[in-house]
């Protein structure tokens, strides 16, 4: 049975314009989403044209060279060099090779990076994308949302361009809390061994328009799976696999003297709970860095995802200067790393430096030219100066 579509508003993942490119707006069927125009060039050496979004016919999927993306994520993400090189192969091994898609897996705290790096990454090849969190979807016949839900999600996030999603890329964040002896949660994850291996669900062809009933097989085989989450306690199943004893050395270097991998191996994420043949199907598997100070440091001087530097920007635009002391980079990065969400807790640490700043500058408009900031405003946000 066709699984009925529902039209309804929500965001739009596929939406990036860190490019400066026109961006149209569409409003149709109470949805709002954005697209780019038919043909799109842009003036980086590195990347191709793009043929048009709405060809279903003749799609092509045109990406820039794997090394320019690799830079071009590198600005954004910090601290996971390698880890950023493996998840590009991966992605791009799936789109240039047919037979050789990856289904990757990443393990990483909250806060490393896992899903803006995926986000960056989508966004720059302009694949359609959904991240869905796994904690929402129960097994069949219980309530909450069915995995099926994912696909018309995707179909969304790209105005419902059937050729451009068959070719997207899911993310599915928390997985690791659907393992264990979570009975139901086991079951979801076998439930999405159906779009996983590839397989064929019935979709409206048209589904912006109620008059059209005429039905599209929508075929999951070349989508990416992409699965995140932290795995708390992996590490130490990890640990006595290698018998890595309490003062982190190796006892022994394993059965029949072989060198033990250090990776984690599937047959952790089995003993961890995950279905074997749901593991099965996981063919890369990345670990994200553990951020510290002297990454979250450059974080803040270099990505151009830096909260410090979005404020800096805003307040240029009003007419203040910003200064301080270089320092204060540390200062911000230490007092994040203390509180152990990554690279979140800077966002959280900037907003409450700027808290009564933007208050002085919205209660007093083209008061102030200049704003100093006192290294101790890390702990005390009133220590700042407005001239």
């Amino acid at each position: 049975m066709a699984k009925k579509f529902f039209c309804k508003r929500r965001q739009i993942y596929n939406e990036d314009d860190t490019d400066g490119k026109r961006i149209v707006i569409i409003q149709t069927g109470g949805i709002k989403t954005k697209q780019k125009p038919e043909i799109e060039k842009t003036h980086d050496s590195g990347l191709k044209e793009y043929s048009k979004s709405g060809d279903k016919q003749n799609f092509k999927l045109e990406v820039p060279s794997l090394t320019y993306l690799e830079k071009y994520i590198l600005k954004y993400i910090i601290g996971q060099d390698a880890q950023v090189r493996k998840i590009i192969t991966s992605i791009y091994k799936s789109i240039k090779f047919k037979t050789l898609k990856s289904n990757i897996l990443i393990i990483g705290n909250s806060g490393t990076g896992k899903t803006e790096t995926i986000k960056q990454i989508a966004q720059r090849l302009h694949i359609p994308y959904t991240i869905e969190d796994a904690t929402k979807y129960t097994q069949e016949g219980y309530y909450g949302d069915d995995v099926i839900d994912i696909i018309f999600n995707l179909l969304e996030n790209c105005n419902y361009d059937l050729k451009r999603a068959e070719n997207g890329i899911i993310v599915i964040d928390e997985i690791d809390k659907k393992v264990g002896h979570n009975a139901s949660g086991v079951e979801v994850l076998k439930s999405l061994l159906k779009i996983i291996e590839g397989t064929k669900i019935k979709v409206p062809l048209n589904p912006l328009n109620p008059l059209d009933n005429r039905l599209y097989d929508f075929d999951t085989k070349k989508i990416i799976f992409i699965f995140l989450g932290a795995f708390s306690g992996l590490e130490n199943i990890r640990k006595r696999r290698l018998n890595i004893n309490q003062l982190g050395f190796l006892a022994n270097e394993g059965e029949n003297g072989k060198k033990q991998d250090t990776r984690y191996i599937k047959r952790d994420l089995i003993e961890y709970g995950m279905p074997e043949e749901f593991v099965g199907r996981i063919d890369t598997i990345i670990e994200m860095n553990e951020l510290s100070q002297e990454s979250l440091t450059l974080i803040l001087k270099r990505s151009k995802l830096s909260i410090l530097k979005k404020y800096q920007s805003e307040l240029s635009e009003m007419g203040i200067e910003l200064s301080f002391d270089d320092k204060l980079y540390e200062c911000i990065a230490k007092e994040s790393l203390s509180l152990d969400t990554g690279a979140r807790e800077l966002s959280n640490t900037v907003n409450y430096i700027f808290e009564n700043i933007i208050y002085d500058i919205m209660a007093n408009p083209k008061k102030y030219h200049q704003c100093t900031l006192d290294l101790d405003i890390v702990h005390d946000n009133t220590r700042y100066e407005m001239s």
